[in-house]
């Protein structure tokens, strides 16, 4: 199966990020910094006796991820998402404007912003590269990021254009991706009693994720690079209260040309940040 590539660069608007806050909080220049996504488990191995003794859904090593449930088991082969403006927010308003005044603060002063790109997971555990480039000096308290579709309703046109940019790049792997769809997981459920059934299913799940940096990001000189990665448990998106497991293909593309509505379960799958050197 074609797959897209894993490593897209921040768009333009990075760019003017840095200039615009060069002389921002901290010691010396803007320094690389990469975001990856790392898929890890919170289900406990399978044993003998199938779903966890604890109550909840055992997991089985992947590729692929599996989730054994008291109601079957699920198995992804593929989750791929759309991440968009991602922003590390700085701890406090330090980036003036060209009067010097704290009113005259920019919005690319206040955060460093990425543009939209399309993820596809790695389910053995493998980071895979979300965003990197230059990053102003100073200390940065929070990330926040997007789980976006590809409605073309921005007011910007330069936004537009990224999304234009990426819904062309998705189209190009899953032809029939909807607009209203931000991401794809695609497997297959085999229930207790019946047999394996396949599905294709396309989230509708369009929300913002904030995770506070702990410690915070310091940009400074003698710093070279940083790199943060941000586990991902799936498995909290699709275990239910019992020890069951989402049945998903109830709700197969294909077959209802429906999409999952799936905004707070999304959320709580991005579990810990890790801030390394």
């Amino acid at each position: 199966m074609l797959r897209p590539s894993r490593s897209i660069p921040l768009s333009a608007l990075a760019v003017a990020a840095l200039s615009a806050c060069a002389d921002g909080t901290g010691v010396g220049g803007p320094h690389n910094v990469s975001l990856n996504f790392q898929v890890t488990s919170a289900a406990p191995a399978a044993g003998a006796g199938g779903p966890s003794a604890v109550g909840g859904p055992a997991g089985v090593a992947g590729p692929p991820l599996v989730l054994v449930g008291t109601n079957g088991t699920l198995t992804i082969d593929e989750i791929r998402l759309i991440v968009s403006e991602v922003e590390f927010e700085k701890i406090d308003d330090s980036c003036l404007g060209d009067d010097d005044s704290v009113d005259d603060i920019g919005d690319s002063c206040e955060e460093f912003n990425a543009g939209p790109r399309f993820l596809d997971l790695m389910l053995d555990g493998q980071p895979v590269e979300v965003a990197t480039d230059l990053v102003p000096s100073g200390t940065y308290e929070e990330l926040e990021f997007e789980i976006e579709d590809l409605e073309d309703d921005e007011d910007d046109s330069v936004e537009r254009a990224l999304i234009a940019a990426v819904r062309a790049q998705v189209l190009a792997v899953v032809p029939d991706w909807p607009d209203e769809a931000s991401a794809l997981i695609t497997g297959s459920f085999d229930p207790t009693s019946g047999s394996p059934v396949d599905f294709r299913v396309f989230l509708k799940a369009e929300i913002e994720v904030e995770m506070e940096l702990i410690p915070n990001l310091v940009i400074e000189g003698g710093v070279a690079s940083r790199a943060l990665t941000i586990d991902i448990q799936p498995d909290i998106w699709f275990t239910q209260a019992g020890g069951s497991v989402l049945d998903l293909s109830q709700y197969d593309y294909d077959a209802t040309g429906q999409l999952l509505e799936f905004d707070v379960e999304f959320e709580d799958g991005f579990t810990k940040i890790e801030i390394e050197d």
